[in-house]
């Protein structure tokens, strides 16, 4: 009988820690999916992202086999949160990381990813990197560019070259990043990979309206995901007065744990055009509340700066919500001929054009809300992306 092969997964945050985004449910069905095609896996993460009492719950900087039916290690980070500076996981790497056959790095440019790096090249072992949409060029330069640029010439353009694959969810993130960073990199696309079970059956409709008090005549614009400036709520919040003109009961709700105090400068924005009727906060929401959100309203929005996925907007397809994104959003190109959503272009007003055309016509979002939940199931369901995922791993390994 072969031995199955054992894979380790590092990750900066790793579930229940829902406040960093999409990410984590993307790493959690990537773990998922790992051991139904067969790999013995094993997690390695940080704090990151968790609450002092679910930290508490957890034997840090030992192993917890209570979770899931895989080992995880959590380690404390100290500092910066985006870093996640952990010594212990360094430690634990250089005495483990040798049983492994593949390691597979889920970011960039954090310590725990370094520290991966340092190990598995010290005792050669072949490791693939999904960088989530970080080394996009708008991505880049957002946030700690400076720092970004010095780690780059470090240690990150070898660690790229020496991957045997990085693994880009779209198109149009392989396409973008290769032309940004212009390195000899061996590449692969895998669109992140769904568990659609939760949403085979929906919410009531009026869930998420009895709950904050939104009428029934209301129409519901909303946000769903971190609230961080890449997103562009502030361009929703700039076309409100616009479209509250035509459709006087427009409630725009914003979900989602926030980033760098950002919620402080929308409400700003918010106080000075006088919509403090017409936006909610809901705050990071459940699973469960998330879908109740997307059930209730009629439009979803991200007319994001980058994106290079959107795991958002895979979940409000499923919940039958029609969708307006940007061309900016990674699963644009897979979903402009699929009448799915509305692709808008920024800095035009093709955003405000898009939510009047959706709320003028009753039937166009009837029709885009099952096109979107049938995409989804063609395309991100783990049966349809197993084979591509099996190719990717084993091919990782030679």
């Amino acid at each position: 009988m072969l031995k199955r092969k054992k894979v380790l997964q590092v990750s900066p945050a790793y579930f229940p820690a829902i406040s960093i985004g999409g990410p984590i449910f993307t790493n959690l069905t990537f773990s998922q999916a790992l051991v139904d095609i067969g790999y013995d896996i094993e997690v390695l993460t940080t704090t990151q992202g968790l609450k002092k009492e679910q930290i508490q719950q957890f034997n840090i900087g030992k192993v917890s086999h209570d979770e899931f039916p895989y080992p995880i290690w959590r380690f404390h980070y100290y500092g910066y949160p985006n870093y996640t500076f952990a010594p212990g996981l360094l430690f634990w790497l250089f005495q483990h990381v040798k049983k492994f056959d593949l390691v597979v790095f889920q970011a960039v440019w954090n310590f725990p990813i370094m520290a991966a790096y340092w190990a598995c090249k010290y005792y050669n072992i072949p490791y693939v990197i999904i960088p989530h949409g970080s080394l996009y060029d708008e991505t880049f330069h957002l946030k700690s560019s400076k720092v970004k640029k010095l780690f780059l010439k470090i240690y990150v353009e070898n660690m790229l070259k020496r991957a045997r694959k990085i693994i880009f969810s779209t198109r149009d993130e392989e396409i973008k990043v290769k032309k940004f960073l212009s390195l000899p990199i061996t590449s692969a696309i895998l669109p992140n990979i769904v568990n659609t079970d939760q949403f085979k059956t929906l919410p009531i409709k009026g869930n998420f309206r009895t709950k904050y008090s939104i009428n029934l005549e209301a129409i519901i614009l909303c946000h769903y995901g971190r609230v961080t400036v890449k997103k562009g709520i502030n361009f929703v919040i700039q076309i409100l007065p616009s479209l509250i003109k035509k459709y006087p009961h427009i409630k725009y709700v914003i979900a989602g744990g926030e980033e760098d105090n950002y919620i402080s400068e929308l409400k700003n924005m918010i106080n000075h055009l006088q919509l403090e009727d017409h936006v909610i906060f809901a705050g990071l929401l459940n699973p469960q509340e998330g879908m109740e959100l997307l059930v209730d309203s009629q439009v979803f929005l991200l007319p994001s700066l980058s994106e290079n996925f959107g795991m958002s907007v895979v979940e409000a397809m499923l919940c039958e919500t029609p969708v307006i994104i940007s061309e900016q959003v990674g699963i644009a190109l897979e979903l402009v001929e699929s009448n799915a959503a509305y692709i808008i272009q920024l800095g035009n007003d093709s955003l405000e054009n898009a939510v009047l055309e959706l709320l003028g016509n009753p039937d166009i979002q009837v029709n885009m809300g099952k096109a979107g939940r049938k995409f989804v199931q063609e395309h991100y369901e783990f049966d349809a992306v197993k084979n591509q995922l099996k190719e990717i791993i084993s091919g990782s390994m030679l």
